[in-house]
């Protein structure tokens, strides 16, 4: 167990990473995580004779694996326990699943176009992701 003094200096480590540097790193590793996933999510949805239900787990899971080692490792240098945030990324990931899955196949259904859709949930994720990074996930 550690002591207050390492834990004193392990939340100071994370909360002394300046928050522009975490959002520019954030903003990387999100925008190379983005392109993968929205590929992905097109090759998917081709393969799958346009099949929504298999195409966005499969896009969201691969690319959600990506992005968790670069946001730990990388973008917010988090030093907490791997099985912590793994965890608690987990429950992100599938909350995130279930928002977007159940949004763009409800856009669809509309008449949006996949990609629109697809692209429009990425963006209400990517705010609400880097707060619950910074603040839960990754300290």
């Amino acid at each position: 167990m550690d002591s207050p003094a390492e834990d004193a200096a392990s939340a100071s480590e994370h909360a002394g990473v300046p928050v522009f540097a975490s959002v520019l790193r954030y903003l990387l590793v999100g925008g190379a995580s983005a392109v993968f996933e929205l590929g992905l999510f097109q090759v998917m949805f081709q393969l799958t004779a346009h099949n929504v239900a298999i195409s966005n787990p499969v896009a969201v899971t691969a690319a959600t694996v990506l992005n968790y080692a670069l946001n730990r490792s990388w973008a917010f240098k988090s030093r907490v326990n791997v099985a912590r945030s793994a965890m608690l990324y987990l429950g992100l990931f599938l909350l995130n699943l279930a928002f977007s899955t159940a949004v763009i196949a409800q856009a669809v259904a509309m008449g949006a176009l996949p990609i629109v859709a697809k692209a429009a949930t990425m963006v209400c994720i990517v705010l609400w992701n880097f707060v619950l990074y910074r603040k839960v996930i990754f300290r």
